[in-house]
C-alpha cells in the first residue's frame, strides 16, 4: 500500500490494524470481480482512492463496539470496509443486500476474513429493523426514498449516514416534501462537492 494512501485512511480514524484486512477484501474482490459482475475494470483501477478511502471516512463518524446495518452492501462498500475495522475495535456489521452472487461475495469476504458481519438477502423494504447504532448506504438511492427505507431502524433510534454527491442539497429540498429531518452536511474527504449527511431524527410531514 502507498505511503499516502496509508496516512490517508489513518488520518479517517481506521486502525493500522485493519489495514491487511483492507488489502485482503481488495484481493478478493479483484480476483472475484469478474466472474460475479461486482464491480468494473475502471472503478478496479481506482478502487483504493474512490471506494476504499471514501468508504472509510464513516469510521470517524461513528463509535467503538457500535452496530451498523449497511443498505443496499453491492460489493461491500462501505459495509465490508467497516466490517473490517469492526474486527479490530469491536462491533458488527448487517449488510442487506438483494443480489444472490453479491450475496455469495460478501459472505465469502466475511468468512475468509472472519469479519464480525452477516448478510441479509432480500429486498430491503423486506428487511426486519434490529436495533443498531448508524444506517449506512452509498449510491442507491435519491434521498427522499432512501429515508423511507432507513426510517424502520431510525425509529429504534439509529443516525444515519448517507454519502451524498453535488446534488445533495436539492436532495434534501425533495425530501422536506415527505420528512422534516435534524441533519447535518459533513464535507467529504474524498469530493469537493460531496458530503457525508448525518441525519439523526426524520419524521413524516
Amino acid at each position: 500500500m502507498q505511503s499516502h494512501l496509508e496516512k490517508s485512511l489513518l488520518e479517517t480514524g481506521v486502525s493500522r490494524e485493519t489495514l491487511p484486512k483492507l488489502e485482503g477484501f481488495v484481493e478478493l474482490l479483484d480476483e472475484r470481480r469478474q466472474k460475479m459482475n461486482l464491480i468494473g475494470p475502471r472503478e478496479m483501477d481506482q478502487i483504493w482512492d474512490r471506494h476504499i478511502l471514501d468508504s472509510a471516512q464513516i469510521v470517524g463518524l461513528t463509535t467503538p463496539d457500535c452496530r451498523i446495518v449497511d443498505l443496499g452492501s453491492g460489493a461491500g462498500l462501505p459495509g465490508l470496509v467497516l466490517a473490517c475495522e469492526a474486527s479490530t475495535r469491536g462491533g458488527e456489521v448487517i449488510m442487506v443486500e438483494s443480489t444472490g452472487k453479491k450475496c455469495a461475495f460478501l459472505q465469502t469476504v466475511i468468512t475468509e476474513l472472519k469479519l464480525p458481519a452477516k448478510v441479509i438477502q432480500g429486498r430491503i423494504e423486506n428487511a426486519v429493523p434490529e436495533h443498531v447504532d448508524f444506517i449506512t448506504a452509498r449510491a442507491l438511492a435519491p434521498l427522499p426514498r432512501l429515508v423511507s427505507y432507513a426510517y424502520p431502524w431510525m425509529a429504534k433510534g439509529a443516525t444515519a449516514l448517507f454519502f451524498k454527491g453535488e446534488r445533495w442539497q436539492e436532495e434534501l429540498t425533495d425530501a422536506s416534501d415527505c420528512w422534516t429531518l435534524r441533519h447535518e452536511a459533513i464535507p467529504s474527504r474524498t469530493s469537493d462537492t460531496g458530503v457525508i449527511l448525518k441525519i439523526e431524527e426524520a419524521h413524516r410531514v
